[in-house]
């Protein structure tokens, strides 16, 4: 798997590392583009391509020490093909074709024998070796920015949705999957605002895993984010959302943001919606209740309807509430403290892909030509009942008819204003 810009001639034959990963039991190769974001752990240097035509360079008799075996490229005529006719071919061997390559080819001394693949050009066509085996490789181009959301072409626009940004208060269950899915969906530009560390009571209910135990959740799920599209731009923030500066904040949000409200307290979600309004960016907070029996999703756009500030003084829940008392979780930060229980992933995540999806039509909600899927039929509020079981939920369950319900008629009233002009 080769990107198509290092095959393609219309801007002269590439030359150089050729950044990738081996995988063994398919005998496939990776490589990755030179410009995308991703992670140095898996991605290494594992051949050169050089701006030479090996088969006039190098002797005869080393030619014919590549095998049969070579898979044919495309409809192109391999280097075995070509040799087909010529005298009978010898056992190959790697070690003295390295050898006379290097002596042949100008500044491949400088090069480490340790390569994988070397790659050259024949006739304005990339050919790649495996030193190994002497075995020419099956070349598969992709465009990764095409390919990877192909699929979405008619629903989700990629070149729109690559300029549409999230920035997170929270990257816990519920943000972490409200990232990928966004991610997924072709979203380009996010920043990931969260001061706490993922452990491992974290794994059953979050978008990663052990290998990310004992990192901040903001570089744990910036790398799922740019696993899906190593092109995206991802801003990182450990701290609370009211330590980050104020000007980052206002350079990344614009009328092509929404902002996801998942602080573990009402104040951080509080202070996200006010710069979200002065940004001109849509407002999304999203909670589950005890043992997430049920969730909430509240959403405000830039002008024309109530605040969150507004919400708050509708439902009666002081801004300033400390977590453990409050009901509602994302980050799970001090689990041990909370006075409920937190609900299995399969709950949680029922809620958030109701949020994900009115997400996906905020930020669409000025694109000529997409299809609303929820906006036009939820209200500013939105309850999800995961199950109506009093065993789970207690009394507060019996308030939905059916599990699985989504209210679809809850109405945010305005605050009234004191003489002042106040909230």
């Amino acid at each position: 798997m080769i990107p198509t810009n290092i095959t393609e001639t219309k801007c002269g034959r590439f030359v150089g590392e050729l950044r990738g990963y081996f995988i063994n039991n398919t005998n496939v190769y990776n490589i990755v583009p030179e410009d995308a974001h991703v992670d140095k752990k898996h991605v290494h240097i594992i051949g050169h391509v050089y701006d030479v035509d090996i088969e006039e360079i190098l002797s005869p008799y080393v030619l014919k020490m590549i095998k049969f075996q070579t898979i044919k490229v495309d409809d192109s005529l391999s280097v075995i093909t070509r040799l087909r006719n010529k005298e009978t071919v010898i056992e190959p061997d790697s070690k003295l074709f390295i050898n006379e390559f290097y002596s042949s080819v100008p500044n491949a001394q400088n090069i480490v024998d340790s390569d994988d693949i070397i790659g050259y050009w024949h006739d304005d066509n990339l050919h790649l070796i495996q030193v190994s085996s002497l075995t020419e490789i099956k070349i598969e181009t992709y465009a990764l920015k095409l390919d990877v959301f192909s699929r979405n072409t008619g629903i989700l626009e990629s070149s729109i949705m690559l300029d549409k940004g999230a920035l997170f208060i929270g990257c816990g269950s519920v943000g972490s999957l409200v990232a990928v899915e966004l991610a997924k969906a072709g979203v380009g530009r996010f920043m990931l605002v969260d001061n706490d560390i993922f452990g491992y009571h974290n794994i059953c209910r979050h978008q990663c895993g052990i290998y990310d135990v004992g990192r901040y959740k903001t570089d744990a799920v910036a790398d799922r984010i740019l696993q899906i599209n190593p092109y995206a731009q991802v801003i990182k923030k450990n701290s609370v959302i009211q330590d980050v500066d104020i000007d980052e904040i206002k350079n990344f949000c614009n009328e092509n943001t929404i902002v996801i409200g998942g602080a573990d307290n009402r104040d951080g979600d509080l202070y996200a919606s006010r710069f979200s309004l002065k940004t001109k960016s849509a407002f999304m907070s999203i909670g589950c209740w005890e043992r997430a029996f049920a969730g909430e999703i509240f959403y405000c756009l830039p002008e024309g309807m109530p605040t969150y500030e507004d919400f708050l003084a509708a439902i009666g829940y002081t801004s300033g509430r400390v977590t453990q008392n409050r009901r509602f979780y994302t980050t799970e930060e001090d689990l041990e403290k909370v006075s409920f229980e937190p609900g299995i992933s399969a709950d949680i995540n029922y809620v958030t892909i109701i949020a994900v999806k009115l997400a996906l039509d905020i930020l669409n909600r000025n694109t000529q030509g997409y299809s609303q899927r929820l906006l036009p039929h939820l209200t500013q509020y939105t309850l999800v009942c995961n199950t109506n079981n009093p065993d789970i939920g207690g009394e507060e369950a019996e308030l939905f008819k059916y599990p699985l319900q989504v209210t679809t008629s809850i109405k945010v009233p305005y605050a009234k204003k004191k003489q002042d002009g106040a909230i």
